[in-house]
């Protein structure tokens, strides 16, 4: 039950990025035209890999977070695995393989489908509790790879500090 109380708190950490850059992206769909309005994408802009499938978004927060859960969505040649890590400094394709995922998620088509309902895509809940910096790796079986939305659900770090020394008064 108290996880459902804290999903409802749940905010969109977007208006929190203070720099977002993705390695492998057509110049003509970026991962900055996805990401501009500081919101889920609804307009036609949408993020395309270029050479191959593979995408790497390397996105920074301006104060920890403790990120909850995705949302990603796609019309067509949808992500179908993504590999996650977070707080890495300079992460690029040759030194990705250097540390350890922190999670790792295979995804189903329906969880992507930018046409059905919005499906979140759960995160570890305690690997991902004060987060400067996510990183993700972008994997499918397709020539190349679209994302047309994307959310980054949680909380402010400094909003969710352990009130537990707040005792009540007795009488």
């Amino acid at each position: 039950m108290a996880s459902s109380k804290s999903s409802m708190q749940d905010v969109s950490l977007l208006e929190h990025i203070a720099k977002a850059q993705c390695l492998n992206e057509k110049d003509e769909h970026t991962l900055q035209s996805i990401l501009s309005s500081k919101a889920r994408n609804t307009s036609p802009a949408y993020l395309d890999s270029d050479a191959d499938a593979e995408l790497l978004l390397n996105i920074e927060f301006n104060q920890a977070v403790r990120v909850r859960s995705l949302v990603i969505q796609a019309q067509d040649r949808g992500p179908e695995r993504l590999r996650l890590r977070i707080n890495c400094s300079a992460i690029d394709f040759t030194n990705f393989e250097d540390s350890e995922d922190t999670q790792v998620i295979e995804l189903k088509a329906d969880q992507v489908l930018k046409d059905a309902t919005t499906k979140l895509i759960t995160l570890h809940p305690t690997k991902f509790n004060h987060v400067n910096s996510l990183h993700i790796l972008v994997e499918s079986d397709h020539d190349n790879t679209r994302i047309d939305a994307l959310d980054i659900l949680g909380t402010l770090v400094h909003a969710t500090k352990n009130l537990s020394g707040l005792a009540q008064q007795e009488n």
